[in-house]
């Protein structure tokens, strides 16, 4: 990446980033994606995984941050749940993220991969499930299934919606960041050597 792009990105970043008085959204550790729920950051994104941006975030950002900070428990990485309406499988997609999230880390981080990774192959032709199984074991898979029939599921998604829509969640994806008693917010993606400078001013 050159950096022409770097630099107007960093400050377009940058000026985004206003602090506004911390809030203390109602987060457990089964909702951390990677690293722990008392790190020096925490990121929690609202995304949509049946949005093109989403993917590009979560593969080309969101992947290398929990590489790099969460397996130091530098940074917690929340996800939250915030299918858009003028996505046709998004909702579908988001239980089967939210069924994998009450198996274990290990197999939720496996699906959300799963569903970003194949996410033009299942917005065209509706499988999510055959692309969700790919990625579990036989007894894991089952074991989701089952899970699906919960109806408590939807109501989890509801809940997320409903917590990204009292912070003013208007598009996806959107972060917020909390470090030393702040928050900042940020609309839409940034390339990985952004929110790299970033948290390191946030530890360093």
């Amino acid at each position: 990446m050159r950096l022409p792009y770097l630099v107007p990105t960093l400050c377009a970043l940058l000026a985004a980033l206003v602090a506004v008085p911390a809030q203390t959204p109602d987060v457990t550790s089964d909702q951390c994606v990677g690293g722990k729920l008392d790190a020096p950051v925490r990121l929690e994104v609202f995304s949509d995984y049946q949005c093109p941006a989403c993917r590009g975030f979560y593969l080309d950002v969101i992947q290398k941050v929990l590489a790099t900070y969460c397996s130091q428990d530098k940074v917690c990485v929340i996800y939250h749940e915030f299918p858009l309406k003028n996505h046709n499988l998004a909702r579908v997609a988001a239980r089967y993220s939210k069924a994998a999230q009450r198996l274990g880390r290990k197999q939720w981080v496996a699906v959300m991969g799963a569903l970003y990774t194949s996410q033009a192959e299942w917005a065209w032709d509706g499988s999510v499930e055959t692309v969700v199984s790919r990625v579990l074991d036989p007894h894991d898979f089952a074991e989701l299934k089952k899970r699906l029939e919960d109806p408590s599921i939807d109501a989890a998604i509801d809940r997320e919606v409903a917590l990204g829509e009292k912070r003013e969640v208007k598009s996806t994806p959107t972060f917020f960041l909390y470090s030393g008693g702040k928050e900042e917010r940020v609309v839409g993606g940034v390339p990985y050597a952004v929110l790299q400078g970033y948290i390191n001013r946030l530890i360093n």
